[in-house]
Parts: C-alpha cells; structure tokens; sequence
C-alpha cells in the first residue's frame, strides 16, 4: 500500500505518488475529433459542369473518367472527359468541394480501391 506507516515510506511520498498517477491516468483520455479534410483551401466552388458527349470506348477494359473541375492553385480549368485503363482493381473517384469552417476544400479525384483512401492508387 502506498500510504503505508513503514519507516522511510511518508505520507507526503505517498500523496506524490498517487497525484502522478492520477495526472498520469487523466493524460490518457482519447478524444474522437472530426478529423480535418483532406485537400486544399479554395475560392470557391467550381463552375457548373460542362456537358460533353460520350464517345465510344476503345476497349471494353477502358472506363469512361467524366469531365471535370480541376484546381490549378489559382483557378479551375476545365479537364475534358476521357476514357482509362483502370489499375487492376480500383475505381475512380471523382474530384469534389466540401465545406468546412466556412471555407471549400477541394479534393482532387483519382484511382483508388473500393472503400479506401482518395488517391491511392495512381
């Protein structure tokens, strides 16, 4: 016990050693925060999308990636749709703007495997 009467062991040794653990204990606490998006602050949202048709695919592997909005660090320019071969076992995501704090994030698009990470595969 640590608020023993044995000789060399004091109460106040014992009392500093319960307070360390104790602030040690309340250091642990994990706290489950929004994690912060991931991309790049903006100006804004992109122009509206622009309508482009499709045309045939070259391959019956190729996946047609649809045209999009993309951040320069200045501006947005226009990427125009076309058709990829995907790496084996990803799907595309396309580039998005979120809100966050009141500002645009922008996240650029790319290949990924299903359910993981943006950009992960490239």
């Amino acid at each position: 016990m640590l608020l023993s009467a044995k000789p060399g062991v004091s109460m106040r040794a014992g009392l500093i050693v319960i307070s360390m653990i104790v602030g040690l204990a309340t250091g642990c606490v994990v706290n489950e925060a929004e994690s912060p998006p991931r991309g790049v602050v903006v100006s804004g949202p992109p122009p509206a999308v622009v309508h482009e048709e499709r045309p045939a695919a070259p391959n019956p592997q190729a996946i047609w990636v649809a045209g999009y909005w993309h951040w320069t660090g200045m501006q947005y320019a226009w990427i125009p749709g076309h058709w990829e071969a995907p790496p084996s076992g990803a799907v595309w995501a396309a580039p998005k703007v979120t809100t966050h704090d009141g500002r645009y994030i922008y996240e650029s698009g790319g290949w990924r495997t299903p359910n993981g990470p943006r950009n992960a595969i490239r």
